[in-house]
């Protein structure tokens, strides 16, 4: 497979997408774990979030390391812990196994979060890196909507599991091509000690401001994915598993979005007016889409509004990924801190808007993404020219 090629690129894209479809495909299970094992809403959440200890705890420095070993290496030894976790969890009988599971399981976040835009970076060439890297930026809907739809099906019924077993067959699938992988140039080495090293990526202001912005998004997106199908199945008799359903699709919205902000990007706009405006828009499409008493329709529509514009803002993020990294092919420890980062608030988000839901005070949610959106401005490092 010829390096840099959009089939290049798009194999690599997809390690993204089986990876996030790890983080929701539990989402539409809530009910069923709770009858199975009695897992309470608080239990819920914290199994939601075991996911992101690994690559919170590690993912800059495995990044750092990656820049060793490869990206492509990573990719593979990302895709093989996929299918042994999701083996591992058609097997399990306890919510000890489970939660055990789901800790293992991050270490697909760990190589494919850090391994794939580095990938990605190191290969592309120049003209192509800021577009590619607004369409990786994608995979995080694709994924989120992926994984609701793996178990949307199985909900509530005898075959709870199944979305697991087909969540092996595709990491499966994606262990076998990892060996067709392009192969990166060499990294060259970089004097200090290898400790400095493995923690140089916190101390570089770019990555490390450009990270702590994704995480704000994070806490945006995240959180409402974790609330909307309870939150949409209470305020319209839904069931779980259609409030899902309708969360997976209007995520696919987020495509669209991503595609038009990296175009816009590559002919020039500058990036941080476009992350202005479209943090404003998240404050005011809040209102309706989290408001009690809204109309389906009116809900829905605010829904792929609120997906739109989420999507065309972590592409505008991610596609600063190149332009803080010194060297493209060093790639890996800038995009573990990012994952980094992101793990780290994808671990709070839950404690942060679930207790919320449960009250059912919806001005707090319009508080969260506010703030959020108001601190990933002031985060946000700009860039000294237009971006290409």
């Amino acid at each position: 497979m010829k390096p840099g090629s959009w089939p290049s690129i798009g194999l690599i894209y997809l390690y993204g997408v089986a990876t996030s479809a790890s983080l929701s495909k539990i989402i539409p299970l809530q009910g069923d774990f709770a009858a199975q094992m009695g897992v309470t809403p608080a239990g819920f959440s914290l199994l939601l979030s075991l996911l992101t200890i690994p690559p919170a705890l590690l993912a800059a420095a495995a990044g750092s390391i990656i820049d060793r070993i490869g990206s492509r290496t990573a990719l593979i030894a990302a895709a093989a812990v996929g299918v042994i976790a999701n083996l591992a969890y058609l097997l399990a009988e306890s919510l000890a196994a489970f939660q055990f599971i789901r800790v293992f399981e991050g270490f697909i976040m760990v190589g494919a979060y850090s391994g794939a835009p580095a990938l990605i970076m190191a290969t592309a060439p120049p003209e192509r890196r800021g577009r590619a890297m607004a369409f990786w930026s994608t995979y995080t809907p694709v994924g989120i909507s992926l994984g609701l739809l793996l178990s949307a099906g199985f909900a509530g019924t005898a075959q709870w599991r199944g979305g697991y077993a087909i969540h092996l067959v595709l990491f499966a699938a994606l262990l076998v091509a990892g060996f067709t992988l392009p192969r990166p140039p060499p990294v060259p080495l970089v004097a200090g000690a290898p400790r400095a090293r493995l923690l140089a990526a916190w101390t570089q202001p770019g990555p490390l401001r450009l990270s702590l912005t994704f995480g704000m998004l994070v806490m945006m997106g995240f959180g409402l994915n974790i609330v909307f199908p309870a939150w949409y199945a209470a305020q319209h008799g839904a069931s779980m598993g259609e409030a899902s359903s309708l969360l997976a699709l209007g995520n696919l919205v987020m495509i669209p979005g991503g595609l038009l902000a990296g175009t816009l990007l590559a002919r020039g706009r500058r990036d941080y007016p476009l992350l202005l405006v479209l943090m404003i828009a998240a404050a005011l499409i809040s209102l309706p889409l989290l408001m009690p008493g809204e109309s389906r329709v009116l809900r829905l529509l605010a829904l792929a509004a609120w997906q739109f514009e989420s999507g065309a803002a972590i592409a505008v993020v991610v596609a600063g990924l190149p332009r803080v990294v010194a060297d493209a092919r060093q790639g890996a420890a800038a995009a573990g801190l990012l994952s980094q980062v992101s793990a780290l608030i994808t671990f709070v988000t839950p404690l942060v808007w679930a207790p919320i839901l449960a009250s059912g005070q919806w001005p707090w949610f319009v508080l969260v993404v506010a703030t959020s959106a108001a601190l990933a401005l002031l985060l946000f490092p700009r860039a000294t020219s237009a971006p290409g």
